[in-house]
């Protein structure tokens, strides 16, 4: 496992970059000189793009994502640190709270304006008033705000209310919006009026992006091409000085079905897939093998940076039952207790995956707390627990009853595109029905989903129109893999169980007291016994109930090269669109 950066060793020093910024060389196999340029690669995706504006685009691929250059900073592979992306150079100062950047001079935007200074203070100023946006929680700090400002129009400087080992980390999440588009419309009519920029129906040739590639068309049930943008490659370029990316463009291609993404791809229809089961892995192997399909094939990359979770509804105020049931510790571990991880592993992942305990995701062994597994499957201890709680008789359809008749009854729900979970809830379903308790399905896409999870006001966070679901988590940081203050803090809009604006139980506040003391220490040794503590907290509570960790499985049509070199190329830096790569050093060979 890499050694997690010490930021001690960069603080109030000038780090030097490289202008324009310079893709290295040891992030690829392949030679400079034998780089081919051009060529589409071809994807596909589950499901339509919803929105080409990146404040309220969700679920994963999406436009914005993939329009993206990134922000200020990015992290070295190789020594975990990070280094300037579209800063050529930053300070850190002396009190480890305000970091100063000085913008590569050769920025653009895909219409050729300047990325400068007033590009990010915007980006901030809207981040910050909107609070329904991805990165509205990256704006403040245990409830207190960030600061920034312009020096001069290459050069700002952000300044966070306290110390944190996650600052750079932070810095590395905010790209900018293209103020020249965004600025008046914030100004004039705030963030709403923001958010209603560049619905799915925008025309693409009025969007404008920093990053490798731009929209060319989308049809809605059918593609989206993508181009390349060549104002990215003023500023980005590889070892050799050329221009990225080296590819035209990419097409992703929407089929829906999980089993028929497989055969575009055993069809040599598909240049990149991410097999996620054994039975994928052995298609694909057996097709390579009988010289079928021309491919590479990754297999067992190590456990993804995600995991799944469940989760009980706290705020269900219109079900005063099942609101006292969901905020009982008793119940939740029961839940945990019916939760057999080696039969979703074997059953659902064929194998080929781990079990998760905590809000660490078990790619950072080293940092999972010991003891975890305190409440690992076990109906005949969670049938006794469900007793002490009252539910001692089962009705004629043997499910589990109070002595006030309340069945033990409730509805799990989770994404329609997502079968792996599907999958899960039924396991659950089966093994709850054992003991008495029946569990519901309910099925639905992502973005319903998350309108009933994360609602928008109090009365509805009060209310929240669901019992239970099955969700879940990848990305994050690794500096401090302990979680994210949005998943841990009430109200965070990653918190599924406890969206109230106060914590509800003791065990809450402590929890994110421990995350931001984690934040704050700088000592790793001293960083990890806090991550310990927290942990034992999440066993303890089973806010969420972690589930799995699949394992990363990767395979490309063999003329697609540029992959990552062995010893990176792992789930912690691959791409969950592209796999172990860089799509801009990615090429096509024929």
């Amino acid at each position: 496992m890499k050694k997690m950066l010490m930021l001690a060793a960069v603080l109030a020093l000038p780090v030097a970059g490289a202008s324009p910024f310079v893709i290295p060389a040891n992030q690829s196999v392949s030679a400079t000189s034998a780089v081919k340029m051009g060529g589409t690669l071809r994807l596909t995706t589950p499901g339509d793009f919803d929105t080409y504006n990146p404040l309220v685009a969700q679920g994963r691929p999406n436009v914005p994502e993939l329009t993206d250059g990134g922000g200020l900073l990015t992290v070295d592979p190789y020594t975990s640190e990070y280094v300037g992306n579209m800063a050529e150079s930053f300070t850190i100062s002396s009190d480890k709270r305000t970091y100063t950047f000085t913008l590569r001079p050769e920025l653009k935007w895909s219409d050729g304006q300047t990325i400068n200074a007033d590009d990010y203070i915007t980006s901030f100023k809207i981040y910050a008033a909107d609070e329904d946006s991805n990165l509205n929680s990256y704006m403040s700090d245990n409830g207190k705000p960030l600061t920034w400002k312009k020096i001069s129009d290459s050069k700002l400087s952000i300044t966070f209310p306290r110390a944190s080992v996650q600052n750079l980390e932070t810095i590395s999440y905010l790209s900018p919006l293209p103020d020249h588009v965004f600025g008046s419309v914030f100004a004039s009519g705030g963030a709403k009026a923001v958010n209603d920029l560049w619905p799915i129906n925008t025309d693409p040739s009025k969007l404008v992006v920093s990053g490798p590639f731009k929209v060319s068309s989308y049809a809605r049930g059918e593609r989206l091409t993508l181009a390349k943008n060549a104002a990215f490659g003023l500023w980005n370029k590889d070892s050799a000085g050329r221009a990225t990316p080296y590819l035209d463009g990419l097409q992703y291609t929407i089929v829906k079905d999980a089993n028929a993404q497989l055969a575009q791809f055993l069809a040599g229809n598909v240049d990149v897939y991410q097999p996620d089961n054994r039975d994928k892995l052995a298609q694909i192997a057996a097709a390579k093998s009988s010289g079928k399909l021309n491919v590479q094939l990754l297999a067992n990359a190590g456990p993804n940076a995600s995991v799944d979770y469940m989760y009980f509804n706290f705020n269900k105020s219109s079900d005063q039952v099942k609101q006292k049931l969901f905020r009982d510790v008793r119940f939740r571990r029961a839940m945990s207790m019916l939760v057999n991880k080696d039969a979703i592993i074997d059953q659902v992942l064929g194998g080929l995956g781990v079990a998760a305990w905590t809000s660490v995701y078990p790619l950072y062994s080293e940092w999972v707390a010991p003891n975890v597994d305190k409440y690992k499957y076990n109906p005949a201890a969670a049938a006794a627990l469900l007793k002490s709680m009252g539910y001692t008789k089962k009705g004629s359809d043997g499910i589990l009853v109070d002595a006030k008749g309340n069945r033990l009854s409730f509805t799990l729900a989770t994404n329609s595109e997502n079968n792996r979970r599907q999958q899960i809830a039924r396991l659950f379903v089966d093994e709850a029905k054992k003991v008495g308790v029946e569990v519901k399905t309910n099925f639905i896409p992502f973005n319903q989903l998350l309108g009933i999870t994360t609602p928008s006001t109090a009365a509805e966070k009060a209310d929240r129109k669901f019992d239970a679901a099955i969700t879940g988590l990848s990305g994050g940081g690794f500096i401090n893999p302990v979680g994210v203050a949005a998943t841990l803090n009430c109200g965070g809009d990653l918190n599924g169980y406890d969206q109230s604006a106060k914590c509800i139980q003791p065990w809450e506040t402590t929890q994110y007291n421990l995350f931001l003391k984690s934040t704050a220490e700088f000592d790793q040794a001293k960083r990890k016994a806090i991550a310990n503590q927290l942990q034992q907290l999440q066993v303890d509570n089973q806010g969420f109930i972690y589930l799995i960790s699949q394992n990363a499985h990767y395979s490309w049509d063999s003329r697609v090269e540029g992959e990552f070199p062995k010893k990176i190329a792992t789930p912690l830096w691959s791409s969950s669109y592209f796999g172990p790569r860089n799509v801009a050093v990615t090429w096509l060979s024929k």
